[in-house]
């Protein structure tokens, strides 16, 4: 009897929670066939010279969201948006404090995912006050959401803004911040960031020119590596110099890269052999076993692109 009530209690359980699955599953499914929905509409106004959005219109919280995800979807795949356009849209389906309310209301990765969004639509200037103390946590994804939020929101302050952060940006939080660069919504010159005495401003004009390809930077990389005295700033100087394909046989980065660790200077080692620096040039630069290192890469990846002839 006991044993009965238990296997039927279990199965209670399961079928409530395939029930509830398969509920947020349907519900997901709208959400992103309303959200492709919006993205048509957006793009075919966009490339419309008449603005009409009185055909995007979204009344319920799950629409909001969907079109909140649509903006971004399109805004992230295309360059110097119309932005009044993209304002109306927004203010008249009230998304600005529908998702600044969301984003009160959220924790983690939600909240991270609301930001990321905000980011996207044209909002007021004056809201942005509302997100600046997401930049102070601890939350990594949440932190690097809402400076990109910020800066979508007063790219004039930008400069101001990054220079007053008290973490150092990581590899993914320049990536992040470049991207507002590629969609024409942050102009930011790369020469003073590379001049800047702030490390986060001179990481992330190092990381402008490596996505750019900026060669007529190479002066002022050479001028880094001199006097610089941050060693990080240093390896990532050469590893910018690495990314546009120039000469690394100078003294002054020899002498630099002697006094790396040599965990460090493996790493650079492994970098430059995967970027197809020639074994002469990386000989000049490393030890004899971390030349045969580069080597032994180099063999390991080596293919034969020429079929050897047969001699009958």
């Amino acid at each position: 009897m006991i044993v009965s009530i238990i296997y039927i209690t279990a199965a209670s359980i399961i079928s409530l929670y395939m029930l509830i699955a398969s509920r947020q599953h349907s519900r997901k499914e709208k959400i992103f066939s309303t959200r492709d929905i919006y993205i048509k509409q957006i793009a075919s106004l966009l490339l419309n010279d008449r603005p009409s959005c009185r055909n995007i219109r979204a009344r319920s919280r799950q629409s909001r969201l969907a079109l909140a995800e649509a903006i971004y979807i399109v805004v992230s795949h295309t360059y110097g948006n119309d932005r009044e356009k993209l304002r109306h849209i927004v203010e008249q389906n009230n998304l600005e404090p529908f998702l600044l309310r969301r984003i009160r209301l959220s924790r983690g990765a939600r909240r991270a995912h609301l930001l990321m969004l905000l980011s996207a639509i044209p909002i007021h200037q004056h809201n942005s006050t509302q997100i600046e103390r997401y930049i102070h946590s601890s939350d990594k994804e949440v932190r690097i959401s809402a400076l990109t939020a910020i800066l979508s929101a007063t790219p004039a302050m930008a400069i101001r803004t990054i220079s007053e952060l008290d973490f150092d940006l990581s590899p993914f939080d320049t990536a992040r911040i470049i991207s507002l660069l590629r969609r024409g919504l942050l102009p930011i010159a790369y020469e003073p960031l590379l001049a800047s005495s702030n490390r986060n401003l001179r990481t992330l004009g190092l990381a402008i020119v490596r996505s750019f390809g900026i060669e007529i930077a190479e002066k002022r990389l050479h001028k880094i590596i001199s006097n610089e005295e941050d060693i990080s700033i240093v390896r990532e100087t050469i590893y910018t110099l690495a990314s546009l394909g120039r000469p690394l046989g100078h003294t002054k980065i020899r002498e630099r890269l002697a006094a790396m660790p040599a965990v460090k200077r493996k790493e650079l080692c492994r970098h430059l052999t995967v970027e197809g620096y020639s074994i002469s040039a990386v000989r000049s630069l490393f030890t004899e076993g971390e030349t045969l290192y580069a080597e032994t890469l180099i063999n390991s990846y080596k293919r034969a692109l020429v079929r050897p002839t047969t001699t009958f």
